[in-house]
């Protein structure tokens, strides 16, 4: 049984594409995914369906934020305190 935390076969985003409502004021993200270990001789990759969400606008503009927290702290080279790395 895999554990829940196995990053050796996290989902890795491979494509996505949005459209938005501006009247709903959201926005609908269709993303594919495949797994962070394909292409490893020797290893079968799980398979992950292709999901559509909805994201509330506060919602969208909240993820953003951290996502861009997270690319300036990457190209700064700064990891968190709290990142643990499994061996």
């Amino acid at each position: 049984m895999r554990k829940e935390y196995d990053i050796g076969h996290m989902r890795q985003l491979s494509k996505f594409a949005m459209t938005h409502s501006a009247i709903g004021e959201f926005v609908i993200l269709r993303t594919a995914y495949i797994d962070s270990l394909s292409g490893v001789k020797g290893i079968t990759p799980d398979k992950y369906p292709d999901q559509t969400v909805s994201i509330r606008l506060a919602d969208a503009k909240r993820l953003l934020a951290e996502l861009k927290k997270s690319i300036d702290y990457i190209e700064a080279g700064i990891e968190l305190p709290n990142t643990v790395f499994i061996d």
